[in-house]
């Protein structure tokens, strides 16, 4: 985007852009349909980005980066490190709760490879699974584990907050809100289980 752009108005488009993607996957927003959410041009929206391309590898290193600043703010430095990574998943899951429209946006892109062709720079998303292998690694013991095998294990839980925290509106129109807040409570339960398994030194 251009530096030119006040920051205020870089956040409000990022924040459509989000909307939009979420909504509508990459191939079926627009960028005039954003510009026009913004009260904008769509030549004056391609003058911050070029493409629609463009847009959307900053809208994928915006939710990077607000799931990193989850790695960093969500563990207590002296907690132990299976605290702290028991601490950085459930930062996680609350993260999801809170942002649904990032969370729509990552499985989308996740199923349906909008962007297969993206140079492996551009693959933001990979940044926040390497903090996460990162916090991992740090347990006694798993860093001398295989890459595939801690990978596959991480993979394995985020994707299961990904999915629940996907499902909630639907879980709660088949049973209804006061059913749903004990299944949250249920799941979160679970999920902590989950992780002391993937804990436990080798």
């Amino acid at each position: 985007m251009s530096n030119n752009a006040p920051e205020a108005t870089r956040e409000k488009l990022i924040s459509v852009a989000i909307e939009e993607f979420a909504a509508r996957g990459f191939h079926g927003a627009s960028i005039a349909q954003i510009a026009g959410r913004l009260d904008l041009s769509k030549q004056a929206l391609l003058y911050h980005f070029k493409r629609k391309e463009d847009l959307y590898a900053e809208v994928l290193k915006s939710i990077s980066d607000h799931l990193l600043s989850v790695v960093r703010s969500s563990t207590e430095p002296g907690a132990s490190p299976e605290d702290q990574f028991e601490q950085l998943i459930l930062g996680f899951l609350q993260t999801a709760y809170d942002s649904p429209l990032e969370t729509k946006v990552i499985m989308r892109e996740i199923l349906d490879n909008q962007r297969k062709d993206a140079a492996p720079e551009e693959w933001y998303l990979k940044t926040f699974l390497d903090a996460i292998i990162a916090k991992y690694d740090d347990i006694e013991g798993k860093a001398a584990l295989p890459f595939a095998q801690k990978i596959a294990a991480v993979y394995a839980i985020i994707s299961s907050i990904e999915f629940f925290s996907a499902s909630g509106y639907v879980l709660k129109r088949f049973y209804g809100s006061e059913e749903f807040d004990g299944i949250q409570a249920a799941y979160r339960e679970e999920l902590r289980a989950q992780i002391r398994r993937m804990v436990v030194s080798s």
